[in-house]
């Protein structure tokens, strides 16, 4: 018998090539593998600055608690910025470096020497810039420029996230808890590069790109806040409701943007206190800032007004006026991932 063996023809071949180039642009053009990794990073940057966070908080009480001999150094025994003036300069500027120098462990520091900075900081990191030398805060008075990227980082950690913290600020607002009693609520602005040095580097968000840039709120009171376009864009965050413990339901069935679970959780009155929910709606809230260190974006404003043109209540979270709330938020790591 005679077998004949026939392979394919050169034009065959790239027809074959050609095609399975188009289908992998348009997967690559579908999937965005750059937006694929932002919930990752931002759930990982959230959970690790709120852990963070409570830790400075929780040693600043110890400290405060044990001190009986008064050898403990007073910065140390309060959160960076409770004590401090917004209204000084380089108080302002000093409250910032205490706050990076105990989120960053100095990678340089010795841990046997007390006074190389050892004991601080809960986040590794490679590159640190909080001593006083190179430590360079944003300001709340100008723009989060392209230089200030390059200039004014505070640390680098070991997943090649950027960090960068603004001065102390300060807004007064309303405490509805308190009799409506005016507060003045203390607050640094910390902004996150997710994806370290790789584009496209720009905080300048759209709804048709999700940015590497993100904003963050770090309440004196030791409290971590989502701001900016990721409380209205599913692409970084959704949560839940979880219903307080004598309900049938858990949590909410449906996932939800942070704006809208805000509402439908607090009746975007309170989050779970007075801080929280005034210093999102009073800073990012429909891109309007008392500091021009935070971005405004007619696309934000759109989709701000648009989820709360169309969030409610939840029945089961509604309570009188005055009274605390009775739902809180769940951010949706488990279910997403």
């Amino acid at each position: 018998m005679k077998y004949t063996k026939r392979g394919f023809t050169i034009p065959e071949l790239m027809i074959f090539l050609t095609i399975v180039g188009v289908i992998c642009v348009f997967m690559l053009t579908v999937i965005r593998p750059g937006e694929r990794y932002i919930p990752y990073a931002y759930y990982g940057i959230y959970d690790a600055l709120s852990t963070a966070v409570f830790n400075i908080k929780e040693d600043a009480i110890d400290k405060n608690n044990t001190d009986k001999d008064g050898t403990i150094k007073a910065e140390d025994k309060v959160f960076p910025g409770a004590k401090s003036d917004p209204a000084n300069a380089s108080e302002r500027k000093e409250a910032a470096r205490e706050l990076c120098k105990k989120l960053a462990i100095d990678p340089e520091a010795d841990p046997d020497d007390a006074n190389s900075g050892s004991e601080y900081g809960y986040l590794n990191a490679t590159e640190y810039m909080c001593d006083a030398e190179n430590f360079k805060p944003l300001s709340l008075t100008a723009q989060f420029t392209t230089a200030d990227m390059k200039e004014k980082m505070a640390f680098r950690t070991t997943n090649s996230m950027r960090l960068y913290i603004s001065e102390l600020g300060s807004i007064n607002v309303t405490d509805n808890m308190n009799n409506n009693a005016s507060q003045q609520v203390k607050y640094f602005v910390v902004w996150v590069d997710l994806n370290g040095d790789r584009a496209p580097n720009s905080k300048n968000w759209s709804r048709k790109r999700a940015v590497d840039f993100v904003p963050f709120v770090i309440t004196t009171s030791g409290v971590v806040i989502p701001v900016g376009a990721p409380i209205v864009d599913p692409r970084y965050m959704t949560v839940r409701i979880q219903y307080p413990s004598g309900s049938t339901l858990k949590y909410s069935v449906k996932s939800m943007t942070f704006i809208e679970g805000r509402i439908a959780a607090y009746n975007d009155r309170q989050y779970p206190s007075y801080e929280l929910f005034s210093i999102s709606n009073n800073l990012f809230s429909k891109g309007h800032s008392t500091s021009s260190v935070l971005y405004t974006s007619s696309d934000f404003n759109n989709e701000t007004e648009k989820y709360e043109s169309i969030a409610t209540v939840d029945d089961l979270c509604k309570v009188a006026d005055g009274q605390p709330p009775q739902c809180t938020l769940v951010v949706d790591v488990n279910k997403r991932f």
